[in-house]
């Protein structure tokens, strides 16, 4: 729902401000419980605002596919505060994030998503809360189909998509080929993602359509997985 003075216009992802890079670079030495109130207020305007924008235009996106994610924003959205646990002195995250992770499952959660720091952004595919056994499973349906799912990543290579994981000392299926396929099944968990330095795209509209492509690029791999 619009208010008092807003256009529907406003309401959809124009871009971060270019102060919001630098703010993050400054944030790494003026992060502290006597600064919190003031960037609060900054991370606020130069980070949470805009991220809340570009979350609501990639839902459409995420209505896409084939297959459900957890799409609430407090599951979506990062917080502007770090866990005081491991950073007690640093009251805010020096990055931002968007992730859309598959419903219903508490591990081995695919999910999209998008981060950003002061240097660089990424976007991508990845496992949340990988374990052993759920990877396996998703190697399974790998295995079973190393053709498939080789051409997949395959053409995911060619639009620029880097595969990224800890691999195996060894090769864990010497009855395979070498195929793109096999890369995945010799590593421990895997990642599927794009890493951007910081460019005039953040700065527009033009973000939230780098990441919708990049998405719907990554559509029917993700879906044969979650199958």
């Amino acid at each position: 729902m619009l208010k008092n003075g807003e256009t529907a216009m406003e309401n959809n992802f124009k871009g971060f401000d270019k102060k919001a890079v630098d703010f993050l670079f400054a944030l790494r030495f003026s992060n502290t419980l006597e600064n919190q109130a003031k960037n609060a207020a900054d991370y606020k305007k130069y980070i949470s605002l805009p991220l809340n924008l570009l979350y609501l235009d990639l839902l459409e996106v995420i209505g896409q596919f084939n297959m459900s994610f957890e799409t609430k924003p407090v599951r979506c959205i990062s917080s502007p505060y770090a866990d005081r646990r491991f950073s007690p002195t640093a009251p805010l995250k020096e990055y931002m994030y968007l992730r859309f992770r598959q419903a219903g499952k508490s591990s081995d959660m695919l999910g999209l998503y998008f981060d950003m720091g002061y240097e660089a952004y990424g976007y991508g595919l990845r496992i949340y809360k990988a374990s052993t056994g759920g990877v396996n499973k998703l190697k399974e349906k790998i295995s079973a189909n190393t053709k498939l799912f080789s051409s997949l990543v395959d053409d995911l290579k060619l639009k620029g998509f880097e595969i990224s994981g800890t691999g195996y000392k060894r090769d864990r299926f010497p009855d395979i080929e070498p195929c793109s396929a096999k890369q995945l099944l010799n590593m421990k968990t895997f990642s599927v993602s794009k890493v951007r330095a910081i460019n005039d795209n953040l700065f527009s509209c033009a973000l939230k359509n780098e990441i919708a492509e990049a998405f719907l690029d990554l559509k029917d791999f993700t879906q044969r997985l979650a199958q």
